[in-house]
């Protein structure tokens, strides 16, 4: 039932659909599901074009650097070297809060929702709560300090500077994952009370169940999209490759389909050209259509989950294990102990296996053996993760932090 009194909210997104980036889809979620718990919501988005221009459903952009666009702003440059390494948007701060302007006019006066990364929609909402006095939820998809792909020395400095004011400030933090939470309740003991986790999650209106497997001769062990960083499968087919020669695993019964771009370490490009030759792996480094990608996810036996390898990884959560996790087929996660990832798997109800970066050989190949022996018949995900998951459930919380966040109208 819709709130006859609830708050305005004021989202300031860096981008938003049908920008086609994965960060657009925590704050479109946010947005969809608060309108229908009646609540007026405005987004203020980065766009290509100067000025502010309306873009249907209350979707406003102002001109902003976007990572498909080419960089031509020189302030922005300057910005990027001196203080915000990681982040665009320095130059989308100030017209954005002229933009805001407009809004904090308003009576009652909308409560700023701002969600990062970039960091650059913090401080437009920082600007607009000293600014205008407007009650500010800061939400972090990822975090700024502690974050392992931000380590350059002067982002280090800026980060702890930017996440001091924003924790001072904001009436509400927000983290996506537990581990981010209690690493902030430490750090910022003064917070505790304002800082709360909301999961990232699924779209009960999108997501796609398991679709019947396709007759074929194997199984199929499927990841697709982005391989990077220390997110690489070296250790798993290190593992099948060994097995398939041991004759304990049988090369003929399985396929590992790697889809989507590719920036593989010397060790794993190796293994894929040699696993590839052999046709036991199906490499197509190559971008593929969103509705693909996700059929033939759900067609699959099974599931490849790549974590990020490093030290103090663990904190955050690959999105599509929310996807994996609705297929409800078994699933195979390279993670770190401890992390995220496998808090979620331990409680999801779905069959599923951990392998780390610095578990035993013998045991690597005990756990990949025992995990081929699941069945792939589908699996519903526990009441536990379809209660903290479901975007219509963390949208009814987010609406209860806006309600007493508002400010009191006399």
């Amino acid at each position: 039932m819709a709130l006859t009194t609830a708050s305005p909210v004021l989202v300031l997104a860096y981008v938003f659909p049908p920008d086609n980036y994965s960060g657009a889809d925590r704050p479109y979620r946010f947005t969809k599901y608060l309108r229908q718990l009646g609540h007026p919501v405005t987004v203020l988005a980065a766009g290509e074009k100067d000025g502010v221009h309306l873009q249907g459903e209350e979707v406003y952009r102002v001109r902003g650097e976007l990572q498909h666009l080419p960089r031509k702003n020189r302030a922005e440059q300057i910005a990027r070297i001196a203080f915000l390494s990681y982040d665009e948007g320095a130059t989308w701060v100030p017209r954005a809060v002229g933009a805001a302007k407009r809004w904090m006019r308003n009576s009652p006066v909308p409560v700023v929702f701002s969600t990062s990364p970039p960091v650059t929609t913090h401080l437009a909402a920082l600007w607009v709560k000293r600014k205008y006095g407007a009650r500010w939820i800061a939400d972090f998809r990822d975090p700024l300090c502690g974050n392992p792909f931000r380590n350059l020395l002067r982002a280090r400095l800026s980060d702890k500077l930017i996440e001091r004011q924003i924790f001072r400030h904001a009436d509400v933090v927000l983290a996506n994952t537990e581990l981010v939470a209690d690493m902030w309740r430490l750090r910022y003991p003064d917070a505790r009370n304002r800082i709360h986790v909301i999961w990232n999650g699924f779209d009960p209106d999108t997501v796609l169940p398991a679709l019947p497997i396709p007759e074929r001769p194997r199984k199929t062990l499927t990841h697709i999209g982005l391989i990077y960083g220390t997110r690489q499968p070296t250790i798993l087919l290190r593992s099948i490759e060994r097995l398939t020669r041991q004759l304990r695993l049988d090369a003929n019964s399985l396929l590992v389909r790697l889809f989507g771009p590719a920036e593989l370490e010397p060790a794993s490009a190796e293994l894929v050209e040699h696993m590839r030759s052999k046709d036991m792996v199906d490499f197509q480094p190559n971008q593929m259509p969103r509705d693909q990608s996700a059929r033939l996810t759900a067609e699959s036996d099974y599931l490849l989950l790549l974590d990020v390898l490093q030290e103090g990884s663990g904190l955050q959560v690959p999105a599509k294990l929310f996807e994996y996790i609705m297929i409800g087929r078994p699933i195979l996660a390279l993670t770190v102990r401890g992390s995220s990832v496998e808090q979620i798997l331990s409680r999801c109800g779905i069959p599923h296996e951990c392998i780390y970066p610095d578990i035993a050989e013998a045991d690597l190949d005990a756990i990949v053996m025992k995990f081929f022996s699941y069945s792939s018949i589908p699996t519903v995900p526990s009441a536990w993760f379809t209660e903290n998951f479901d975007a219509r459930t963390q949208a009814a919380f987010l609406s209860r932090l806006i309600s007493n966040s508002a400010p009191r109208t006399e």
